[in-house]
């Protein structure tokens, strides 16, 4: 038994990475690992047997280290961080950090001195540049209210501390997991440099690294390891996962920092490291205690079988076997079969004797289902065997909400993109579509090209329709929510449906009896049903049913766990499903098919805009959906959109004709365009007006001084060089007190009003408009009090 305990010391003291000495009660030279050997340069002939002071031809007759072997250590056998500054003659001037105990061998021999020795020469220069670089900054306060609403949501789903912070190091979002493990307050941390929290207990050095030194040049960093005394909690270990992301295209970066508290997994380690100094009987009695209470997963494998000896009761929950099924299986029995060549690869590395990471490895449960978990390993010998010891920290639920993360942050930057194209094309298509209808009020039904212009006519109207659907996937087009009822709004579509769905397909119409009312323009909601049907009906080319149904659900944080959903907000919700018994998705294929101009169907059988815009609608609409699909098996779409509770009628006006809306006031249209201002202006002079027309807002200025006379309305550009719609209308208003404005312009008023150029409120027409609707709005705007 003692040679098997000098074994294992021999083997604890050759595994760690830090410079090792082992000394004897003259302090001569027991033992020495390889990290001493390498880092100090000598050889293990001259270190072994030899006096400590006279090693390195006397280097290391420190006085300090003196002081600590001879005058502390007698007195309190153990003592920790001891610093020690020295110049070498091989190394040069080093820092050092010394833990020193003065330990019995066994019961009853002679006392040892173990000494660890940590160079902190390059952690003492960052520090003092830190230090520097931290007195020669302003204290900022700065929210970042965009980045709060961003992250917030995802933050608080995850149960381990996540913290984001803004450019500048201050806290943005905290989940709540943070406040209670750490035991601070929302108003002590939010808007704070990280590093003043807790009273400066997060200046940290590594944190500081990894923020500072790391994150800039490489943007994620996993598993990075840092230990430190905090004042309220006590020492902790952790591994800090972070992420530096872009919150949408253009705009500025954000740091997300998951930290996992490994203090337990270090205990563990060290207990095992330890098992050499204390009786068995007491270690053992520890290391169980340790093994069988952590959080993480733990498996201990045979080094050459690779079959399992012991597994702890977490482990046993994640993979879904009992101890006893567990031990009778191997490495090859726990993971996906298209994974065991990495796995193995893995296997072999650390039988080598490398402590090894491998990050979101799949993992197979005894009911076939897969996990994702973190597995990291470190070699030893246990009962006499090679073995290798496994900590698995299941990680599934991060890896969908950094997806979500990423798929939320790819979808706002299309959309960006989506709405500046339909901008442009909307300029294009007022000039297209008006012209056309001009021409078809000005000649015979009979005369030749009539057809023609019709034709234009259409396709123009069919691309206006196109960026209608780019702007709701952006969300950024006009609509007209009203209270609505779902099931009503069901029963009258459903005719349509069947003719649009075939003969071929079973409808299922399933409906809550009282179901609540929802706020959303209705025909978005029939945009919504219509694409899912279609996308059904594609699905089903052979035949097969189509269950449409409606219900009432409250929605509580385990909801939105359960389904993997990351932007939670508890509450009433009306849920719309649409269920198919068609050929359904992998996921793969689920993880594209919001994606705008994605689509998995044949050459002309679609343009892929379909679920983008469901997607556009939905979270206009302050919704959200959820997919469940598995090939073979048929797919489902559930919709989520918020209960109404107030019910209001609104009464719709009958529209006069727009050949009697006539009038003799004075317009004058500012539009930089040319093609766009001749066709209003030709749009306008039949129905009676008076109208004037200039290019910019310079030219209206002086127009208006030329005329005269009083101008009644202006119909003005938005966006213009030189000068704005706004400045324009203001500057025309102080001249003619009376006069009315319009603005126009091909971006929508939501968007014009969010990014402030315009108020709230005020009268605009959206491009593309016909020479109807702009006489229409003209009339509406003059006859209003």
């Amino acid at each position: 038994m003692e040679t098997q305990i000098d074994q294992i010391f021999e083997d604890i003291v050759e595994t760690i990475r830090d410079p090792f000495l082992v000394l004897d009660s003259d302090l001569k030279v027991i033992s020495a690992n390889r990290s001493f050997i390498d880092s100090f340069k000598v050889t293990r002939e001259e270190t072994l047997g030899n006096f400590i002071y006279d090693l390195g031809n006397k280097q290391w007759d420190i006085p300090k280290l003196r002081e600590l072997l001879e005058t502390i250590l007698p007195q309190q056998t153990v003592f920790d961080n001891y610093e020690v500054e020295h110049d070498f003659a091989t190394i040069g001037r080093r820092i050092m950090l010394l833990n020193a105990r003065q330990v019995e061998r066994a019961v009853g021999k002679e006392r040892i001195i173990l000494l660890a020795i940590e160079d902190i020469t390059e952690r003492k220069k960052i520090e003092d540049g830190l230090e520097k670089t931290r007195k020669e900054l302003a204290i900022i306060k700065k929210t970042a209210d965009e980045a709060s609403e961003f992250a917030e949501s995802v933050i608080n789903t995850v149960r381990e501390p996540l913290i984001s912070l803004d450019q500048d190091l201050r806290v943005v979002t905290v989940s709540r997991s943070f406040y209670e493990f750490f035991k601070v307050k929302p108003e002590e941390t939010v808007g704070q440099l990280i590093y003043d929290l807790g009273n400066k207990q997060w200046d940290i050095p590594k944190l500081r690294e990894l923020l500072e030194t790391i994150l800039p040049q490489e943007t994620t960093f996993d598993n990075y390891e840092v230990e430190h005394d905090f004042a309220t909690i006590g020492r902790r270990t952790m591994l800090l996962n972070a992420r530096q992301i872009e919150q949408a295209m253009g705009r500025e970066r954000i740091i997300l920092l998951a930290i996992e508290d490994i203090t337990e997994r270090r205990q563990l380690e060290d207990l095992l490291a330890e098992s050499a100094g204390q009786t068995i009987k007491e270690s053992e009695e520890r290391y169980r205690i340790i093994f069988e209470g952590a959080a993480e997963g733990i498996l201990v494998a045979d080094m050459e079988t690779q079959r399992f000896k012991y597994c702890n009761p977490a482990i046993c929950e994640m993979l879904g076997y009992s101890e006893e099924e567990l031990i009778e299986l191997d490495v090859t029995d726990i993971h996906p079969k298209e994974s065991l060549d990495h796995v193995l690869a893995d296997f072999e590395t650390q039988a080598r004797g490398d402590k090894h990471l491998s990050p979101s490895i799949p993992c197979l449960r005894k009911d076939g289902s897969v996990f994702y978990a973190d597995v990291q390993t470190t070699p030893g010998i246990i009962d006499g065997l090679e073995c290798n010891v496994g900590f698995f920290t299941d990680v599934t639920k991060r890896r969908q909400i950094e997806a979500q993360l990423r798929q939320a942050q790819k979808m706002e930057a299309i959309g960006t993109l989506a709405g500046g194209v339909a901008h442009d094309f909307n300029n294009i298509l007022t000039t297209i579509i008006g012209y056309a209808d001009l021409m078809l009020m000005d000649i015979d039904t009979e005369k030749p090209l009539t057809e023609e212009i019709k034709e234009i006519k259409i396709a123009g109207e069919r691309a206006a329709a196109l960026t209608r659907q780019l702007l709701a996937f952006s969300r950024k087009q006009i609509v007209q929510p009203e209270i609505l009822d779902l099931n009503k709004l069901l029963t009258g579509i459903e005719k349509m449906l069947v003719r649009l769905i075939g003969e071929d397909i079973e409808i299922l119409m399933i409906q809550e009896s009282a179901l609540w009312k929802v706020e959303i323009d209705p025909g978005q909601m029939e945009q919504v049903i219509m694409n899912l049907a279609v996308n059904a009906k594609d699905a089903m080319p052979l035949g097969g049913k189509l269950t449409i149904e409606t219900a009432n659900m409250d929605l509580n944080d385990n909801h939105f766990d359960e389904h993997g959903i990351v932007e939670k907000q508890t509450g009433s919700y009306v849920v719309l499903t649409v269920s198919d018994t068609g050929i359904g998705m992998d996921k793969g294929v689920q993880e594209y098919i919001f994606d705008p101009f994605y689509t998995t169907k044949e050459k002309g059988k679609g343009t892929g805009l379909g679920l983008s815009t469901i997607y556009g609608i939905v979270k206009q609409n302050n919704g959200f959906i959820w997919v469940y699909s598995e090939p073979g098996q048929g797919s489902t779409f559930k919709i989520y959109l918020p209960r109404v509770k107030r019910d209001i009628k609104a009464e719709k006006k009958e529209q006069p004709p727009v050949e009697n809306l006539r009038g003799s006031e004075t317009v004058l249209i500012v539009e930089d365009d040319n093609s766009i201002r001749k066709l209003a202006q030709k749009s306008l002079q039949p129905h009676g007006y008076r109208v004037l027309v200039a290019e910019n807002g310079e030219d209206a200025l002086r127009t208006s001084k030329e005329h005269g006379g009083p101008i009644d309305l202006i119909v003005t550009d938005v966006v213009m060089p030189k000068m704005s719609g706004k400045e324009t209308a203001e500057r025309l208003q102080a001249l003619h007190p009376q006069m009315k404005v319009i603005y126009m312009s091909g971006y929508t008023d939501d968007a014009i009003v969010r990014h402030g150029v315009l108020a709230p409120g005020l009268n605009f027409l959206e491009k593309p408009f016909s020479p109807g609707g702009l006489a229409r709005k003209v009339r509406e705007v003059l006859d209003k009090k």
